[in-house]
C-alpha cells in the first residue's frame, strides 16, 4: 500500500510543479503594468503568440535602469483617418524606443533593402513576412508626425525576435535600428540607455499625448484589423501594416 502511494505521489509531482509554475506566471502577470494597462486576460495573452511575445519583451525591459514609461498596442493616427499599430513603446530619458515583436522560431534571413524576409522552418518549409525594418520605420515616421517635437535622433527602432529562432545572414545599418533576440535585449539596450540627447525629451508630455491612443474602442480596433487583413490580401507590392 505504501509503495502504491509512493508511485501515485511520484506521478503527481510533475503535474503539481507544472500547475505551480502556471500559477506563478499568472500571479506575476496580474501584478504587471502590462495587465494594468491592457486588461487582457492571462489566458488570452498566453494563447496568442504575438501578445505573449510582447509581454515577454516587457518583462525584460522593466528591469532596465532609469525612469521609464510603457505604452502597449498604441494606435497612432494617420492623415487618412486610419491608424498604424505599434506593439510597444518605451519612453526613457535617453529617447523613445519603438518595439516590433516577432515571436518566431526557425532561421531568419533578410536585409534592410528586401521587401520581405524569410522564416525557414523544419522540414524545409519557408514563410515570408514583411520586412520588419521597413515596418518599424513606417511606425516611427507616423509617430514623429503625430508628435512633431520628436527627432530621429531621439527615436529608436528595436526589433525583437524570440529566443527560439536563429538570425542568419541579416544585413542592416546598426545606426538606424537594433535587431536582437529577446535573451540579449537588455544587454543591448543598456548600451543605448547611456546616451545623452542634445535636446532632452519630455517623457510625461509624450506619454499623455500617446496614452489615449492605447484606449481605442473594440469597434475601432476591429476596423483596423479588417483594414490590415484587406491589405495583406493585396498583391505583395501593396503590403503594409
Amino acid at each position: 500500500m505504501n509503495f502504491l502511494l509512493f508511485i501515485v505521489i511520484a506521478a503527481a509531482i510533475p503535474h503539481v510543479i507544472l500547475y505551480l509554475r502556471r500559477l506563478h506566471r499568472m500571479i506575476v502577470y496580474k501584478r504587471s503594468d502590462y495587465y494594468t494597462a491592457t486588461r487582457k486576460r492571462f489566458r488570452t495573452v498566453r494563447r496568442d503568440l504575438g501578445l505573449w511575445g510582447e509581454y515577454l519583451t516587457y518583462l525584460k525591459l522593466r528591469k532596465l535602469p532609469g525612469d521609464k514609461k510603457f505604452l502597449y498596442n498604441c494606435y497612432v493616427p494617420k492623415g487618412d483617418g486610419t491608424f498604424t499599430e505599434i506593439d510597444l513603446i518605451m519612453l526613457h530619458a535617453s529617447g523613445v524606443y519603438v518595439f516590433e515583436s516577432k515571436n518566431y522560431s526557425g532561421w531568419i534571413f533578410g536585409s534592410e533593402a528586401d521587401q520581405y524576409w524569410t522564416q525557414s522552418l523544419r522540414g524545409g518549409r519557408k514563410e515570408r513576412f514583411y520586412n520588419p525594418i521597413k515596418q518599424n520605420n513606417a511606425h516611427i515616421r507616423q509617430l514623429m508626425q503625430f508628435i512633431p517635437n520628436l527627432t530621429r535622433e531621439s527615436t529608436h527602432s528595436v526589433i525583437v525576435f524570440s529566443e527560439r529562432c536563429e538570425l542568419r545572414k541579416l544585413s542592416y545599418s546598426t545606426e538606424q535600428q537594433m535587431i536582437v533576440k529577446r535573451n540579449h535585449l537588455n544587454r543591448t539596450m543598456k548600451l543605448h540607455l547611456q546616451r545623452q540627447l542634445s535636446s532632452p525629451i519630455d517623457i510625461d508630455a509624450i506619454y499623455q499625448k500617446l496614452y489615449p491612443q492605447t484606449q481605442l474602442t473594440e469597434q475601432q480596433k476591429q476596423a483596423h484589423i479588417q483594414r490590415v487583413t484587406e491589405i495583406k490580401q493585396k498583391p505583395p507590392s501593396h503590403h503594409r501594416r
